[in-house]
């Protein structure tokens, strides 16, 4: 993906120590190890200046655990929004100065495994483009992804033993991204593009020499469990639910993963099908241990289309806890990298009574201690529900962005129904009882 992603989860953890677990810092190369600090982008000086969380309530319910990233244009009041109404924070700058300013959500080191970028400061590029192996060919050249990035080989990994392992891009990236993170004091890593196949488009069909999707996905399992056995006391979260070749041997080796296409494809909108919505809800039932990202991403109109909202934040509802974290983005919103919010968000329902459950005409339900969601999943026909009681509907309106003195427009309407409703295809509803 381009950039760096709007989410990621992670852990409360176990306060490092200041070194590697398992590990001597003697290996770290002289750019890890001499401890300098990346410069925090001049236009963002405010961010050390955010005033504490308790200055004023949050508006974020606890029915939602929400996340976002750090970018060089947030303000001090965007980020005091932040640190009181979400739960995750993710960003690529390497600067002691962010733990101090973020001290509500849990903060995460993003970092790309399958393509990486020259001058990009948390790799030293003299040390990366001096070592061939590191990177994927085609006819002896190196390939070049639709993100300006370079293909990086995923099976270049030996033993963390070996004279030469940071010679290697697995161990090189294990090695590094681990000193970071406990260097730093962040919570965990998010590893980026962590794909489980190539997919053709991306790297726009310069597929690398001898490639097979087999031997692609086996060592994309190996070099993710070698990078979280450098972080045991730390998150290591990756990017790579969200395709048909499956990544759960990974999910298995890690604290969870990220469907970043949730529901929706990006930019176009179109519904994703009825049996990608169900393989992501059903992840989260099969793994409740682990962290699962849904991410409803770069969506047209967001904002106006209360619909495709409402499905996207109900469907979330329906698996809903503290280890499922959510975000949705609008596609106008993209190039600004701004920081969203929706007044949904606000809403609280109580606990979970249960999990979901689905109904024989195929209606997906969750029960809470002050209302309950449901959601019909289908493209092509509407369910009609029963209602055991006076409910009120909650209509969303408004929400987006939340500008540079950390105010947003948002509300919640209601509208009384009861008896029997009909939801229409990719239709839900949240109700609230009286």
């Amino acid at each position: 993906m381009k950039g760096y992603p709007l989410i990621i989860a992670a852990l409360v953890l176990t306060a490092c120590s200041g070194g590697l677990p398992g590990r001597d810092s003697a290996e770290l190369p002289d750019a890890v190890r001499s401890g300098e600090e990346t410069p925090f982008p001049a236009t963002i000086p405010g961010v050390v200046e955010s005033p504490p969380v308790e200055d004023s309530a949050g508006l974020t319910s606890e029915n939602f655990s929400l996340g976002t990233r750090i970018n060089a244009r947030i303000t001090p009041e965007q980020l005091t929004f932040i640190n009181q109404n979400f739960q995750y924070v993710m960003t690529p700058i390497l600067l002691e100065s962010v733990r101090n300013a973020v001290h509500g959500p849990e903060l995460i080191l993003y970092r790309s495994i399958q393509g990486t970028w020259e001058g990009f400061d948390q790799f030293d590029w003299d040390v990366i483009d001096s070592r061939e192996n590191m990177f994927l060919h085609q006819d002896g050249e190196r390939i070049l992804t639709r993100w300006n990035s370079w293909l990086m080989n995923p099976g270049d990994l030996v033993s963390a033993e070996a004279p030469d392992a940071l010679d290697h891009w697995i161990n090189y990236y294990a090695v590094t991204a681990a000193a970071q993170v406990h260097q730093y004091g962040y919570d965990g890593l998010f590893i980026d593009s962590a794909s489980h196949w190539l997919n053709p488009w991306a790297v726009f069909d310069r597929m690398p020499d001898d490639y097979d999707v087999e031997d692609w996905y086996q060592d994309r399992v190996d070099g993710l469990a070698f990078i979280k056995s450098y972080l045991g006391d730390k998150s290591v979260v990756f990017n790579g639910l969200h395709n048909e070749h499956g990544a759960e041997d990974s999910l298995a080796n890690t604290d969870g993963g990220m469907w970043e296409t949730f529901a929706f494809h990006p930019q176009t909108g179109k519904y994703q099908g009825e049996d990608q919505w169900r393989a992501a809800i059903e992840l989260t039932a099969v793994h409740p241990d682990k962290w699962i990202v849904l991410v409803v991403k770069e969506q047209p109109d967001l904002g106006e289309d209360s619909q495709k909202r409402l499905f996207a934040v109900t469907s979330y509802l329906l698996v809903s806890r503290p280890n499922v974290v959510f975000t949705m983005t609008d596609l106008a919103h993209t190039e600004t990298d701004s920081l969203e919010y929706y007044p949904e968000y606000t809403l609280d329902l109580g606990s979970a009574q249960g999990d979901y459950t689905v109904t024989e005409e195929g209606i997906y339900l969750r029960q809470f201690e002050n209302g309950l969601v449901l959601v019909n999943p289908s493209e092509d026909h509407s369910l009609s529900y029963i209602l055991d009681g006076a409910y009120q509907r909650i209509i969303p309106v408004g929400g987006g962005v939340v500008a540079e003195d950390g105010s947003w427009d948002g509300s919640l309407t209601y509208e009384p129904v009861s008896g029997e409703i009909e939801i229409p295809s990719l239709g839900a509803e949240i109700l609230v009882r009286y």
